[in-house]
């Protein structure tokens, strides 16, 4: 005889990107570092549905796993550039930007900079011929840049944002 009860809405069933409670607990225990089988044991609930439920994220693109190199281990130093244009052509300059050595990502902003873009650099002269690589394009009109110093380790609770309940 089928339940009464209604069932919970899982990722499959949200069209828009909605999560229930669990999916949003599981996500801040993921941001936090921890795999399948701790999350399980945190929330008492059965590993294949803490498996499943990480699955379906991945399968909605709710979640991304990425593999980021450590720079610093490899002798490079990273930095940010902010270009400003005089065109309004952020795609187009944002594209010959991404194809610069070093260039690790392109981000269109909205506020101060037009792009700002994270790249690497081993030495001064590398620094140098990016920043002066990046005033070459057309459209650009002024760059800054900034150097990555050291990371801040965030508070857990940020991931709370997520929480439903």
């Amino acid at each position: 005889m089928p339940s009464l009860k209604t069932k919970p809405k899982t990722i499959q069933e949200n069209q828009f990107g909605q999560i229930d409670k669990l999916d949003g607990q599981i996500i801040q225990l993921l941001l936090k570092g921890k795999n399948s089988k701790s999350i399980a044991t945190n929330l008492k609930s059965p590993l294949s549905t803490v498996q499943r439920r990480i699955r379906k994220l991945f399968e909605h693109h709710l979640i991304v796993s990425t593999v980021d190199l450590n720079y610093e281990k490899l002798g490079y130093k990273r930095g940010m550039l902010h270009l400003y244009l005089s065109n309004g052509h952020v795609n187009e300059v944002g594209q010959v930007l991404a194809e610069m050595p070093g260039i690790l990502s392109v981000a269109v902003h909205i506020g101060n900079s037009d792009l700002v873009a994270l790249f690497v650099y081993k030495n001064s002269k590398q620094l140098l011929d990016t920043i002066s690589e990046s005033k070459k394009i057309t459209g650009v009109d002024r760059v800054l840049w900034s150097e990555e110093v050291y990371f801040i380790k965030m508070n857990e609770n940020k991931f709370n944002m997520l929480n439903n309940g």
